[in-house]
């Protein structure tokens, strides 16, 4: 679960400036680790992957279609979907509305595409009798819309 950390240190991974010792590339992969461990990781995640779901279908199709072109298409569509939509709730489900540091991941990143990516997958899940994962999905979505009025 979450560790306290010092999500200024994050930025400075992308500043393009290679570490002098070994100590502090070492303390540049603690840093990535922790987060990967972060709620701000797991909304943006969760929120990327369900934004460029299609994409995904998209290049998986063109894919297999180089292979085999005796594929059904659909079924394709439908394997990309649970690839997408499972994986996205991999980080999702980590997300509690009702901690303070989840909340404040919620916050940065609220915004109407996150509120449709929440609305895709409660559908998705619905769709497929998943109703814990819809309650979840549905408690982020309310705090999310909270966050929007």
């Amino acid at each position: 679960m979450y560790r306290g950390m010092d999500v200024n240190k994050i930025f400075n991974l992308f500043n393009g400036d290679e570490p002098e010792s070994l100590r502090e590339k070492a303390q540049q992969v603690d840093v990535l680790l922790d987060y990967k461990n972060h709620p701000l990781f797991w909304v943006g995640m969760f929120k990327k992957l369900i934004q460029n779901h299609q994409t995904f279908n998209d290049q998986l199709l063109k894919f297999f279609d180089k292979l085999d072109e005796g594929l059904n298409t659909a079924d394709m569509d439908k394997a990309g979907e649970y690839i997408v939509f499972n994986r996205a709730w991999e980080y999702i489900q980590k997300v509690d509305p009702d901690n303070l540091v989840t909340q404040e991941a919620l916050y940065r990143f609220a915004d109407i595409h996150l509120r449709v990516a929440l609305e895709l997958s409660i559908n998705y899940f619905q769709e497929h009798e998943e109703y814990e994962k819809c309650s979840h999905l549905k408690k982020n979505l309310e705090f999310i819309k909270l966050l929007l009025t």
